[in-house]
């Protein structure tokens, strides 16, 4: 193999795996309809990069509901579209200096479900994510939360 096959089999390489990677962020972000109004997604272990990219091809602004770890990821990072979020519900607690208004801790994701009537807002994406110990348990609550309000009409 030459060193010009060798440099373009390597490109094609990263490629395919930049591709893996997109596909799996895709995968893991799961529509759920409408909840309060808003177009409503989860995602499970999201990966944060692949996720703004998500986030930029939202059309509209984003009510966020999420961990410590996610939520402090995607401020504390190199995040372009943090304009996009209008609110975030951290939920499990927060001990990033949250004087904005922009941040409501909470203590459980319950607690965090709660906040939702009063942050609301239309047009408008409510996503969900969970990465943590309990995620899963996380998800199948507020998808239980999402069936629950949808079968009541």
């Amino acid at each position: 193999m030459s060193k010009s096959d060798f440099q373009n089999n390597k490109l094609g390489l990263r490629k395919e795996s930049q591709l893996d990677r997109s596909l799996d962020a895709v995968a893991c972000l799961k529509p759920h309809g409408k909840y309060l109004g808003m177009d409503t997604f989860s995602c499970l272990h999201p990966d944060l990069v692949v996720l703004e990219k998500t986030i930029l091809n939202f059309p509209f602004d984003i009510l966020w509901i999420g961990n410590q770890n996610e939520i402090k990821g995607f401020i504390n990072g190199r995040f372009l579209q943090k304009k996009k979020i209008s609110k975030f519900i951290v939920y499990g607690g927060y001990d990033l200096d949250h004087c904005s208004d922009i941040i409501i801790s909470t203590a459980s994701l319950s607690d965090a479900i709660s906040h939702l009537k009063s942050c609301s807002f239309r047009p408008g994406i409510l996503l969900l994510t969970a990465s943590d110990a309990d995620s899963a348990y996380s998800m199948r609550f507020f998808e239980n939360q999402i069936i629950n309000s949808q079968t009541k009409k």
